[in-house]
């Protein structure tokens, strides 16, 4: 595919948030060091708890990036929506990609979405986040690989809805932010706070276009056990969610936690994506991760 021209590129700010001592981040940086003569701008990276050799290694990986700018920010630790906020505001391009750092992606990633803002303009755009072939090693892996994703339930690609605005692989006018939009810092885990920030700009009148060509992989395996306890972490913030909004507890809890719902009831959207479309015939790792996520609801 041949480059755009130069005159025609946006500029675009990529954020990515991590942790000290990620193993996988420099993997992300390798990446993006391959991907960067398709779009011109920079990349900031806030490190939740700070790690100045990671980031003196991830310099490394990069190498000289010509045009680019590179800006490592180590922070005290807050959690990640305290980390993007601050990292927002280092950004200073027209365009904003969030990034996980647990993620590596082929050429072509920044092409696609910049694509798919000439195509919808003024949207965010969502890329096709899939599972990366050596994370799915384990039977487990492979049934969440098949699972843990709910693209089928989009109707409209162009607007997939305020769901869909997922941190790990997702671009946004940075207007957005200039108007005052930040993370709930109140969420202290990596868990809902980018929906909660969707919900509220949604009711502002962002839309979000789904761009299945923009793709990226998800490296990050986990034991069961460590994903039951991800999908706990997921329940607890869902809580969060709805004492801030709780016009959404029909849409993320279903009949589950309402006093009128008779035993079993039916699942919200979010239950159902580990359910499966048919609660009945749920298989023993879905109840498990229901019951997780409702555990850490109740908790939270």
């Amino acid at each position: 595919m041949p480059e755009p021209e130069s005159a025609a590129m946006p500029d675009i700010s990529i954020l990515v948030c991590t942790r000290p001592g990620s193993d996988l981040l420099p993997q992300c940086m390798e990446s993006l060091r391959g991907v960067l003569g398709e779009a011109r701008g920079e990349i900031v990276t806030a490190c939740d708890g700070g790690d100045a050799a990671l980031g003196e290694r991830c310099r490394e990986v990069l190498g000289p990036a010509a045009g680019w700018g590179w800006k490592w920010l180590d922070l005290e630790r807050g959690g990640p929506a305290a980390a993007r906020n601050r990292a927002l505001h280092e950004c200073t391009r027209e365009l904003i990609l969030f990034l996980n750092d647990d993620v590596r992606f082929p050429p072509g990633l920044l092409g696609a979405h910049l694509r798919a803002h000439a195509a919808q303009p003024g949207h965010a755009v969502m890329g096709n986040t899939r599972w990366a072939p050596e994370a799915v090693r384990s039977e487990f892996m492979h049934w969440v690989a098949h699972h843990d994703s709910f693209y089928y339930l989009i109707a409209d690609a162009a607007d997939a809805g305020w769901e869909y605005f997922h941190t790990m692989n997702l671009s946004i006018h940075r207007k957005w932010f200039d108007a005052g939009a930040r993370f709930d810092e109140s969420f202290p885990e990596p868990a809902f706070e980018d929906t909660e920030l969707a919900y509220r700009l949604a009711g502002e009148g962002l839309r979000i276009a789904l761009a299945y060509d923009a793709v990226l992989y998800h490296v990050h395996p986990f034991t069961e056990e460590q994903y039951v306890e991800k999908v706990r972490m997921r329940g607890r913030a869902a809580r969060r969610l709805l004492a801030l909004h709780p016009e959404l507890t029909k849409r993320i809890l279903g009949d589950f936690e309402l006093p009128e719902a008779p035993a079993g009831g039916a699942p919200g959207r979010w239950l159902r994506r580990l359910l499966g479309k048919d609660a009945e015939a749920a298989v023993p790792w879905q109840r498990r991760l229901a019951e997780a996520f409702l555990q850490g609801y109740r908790s939270g």
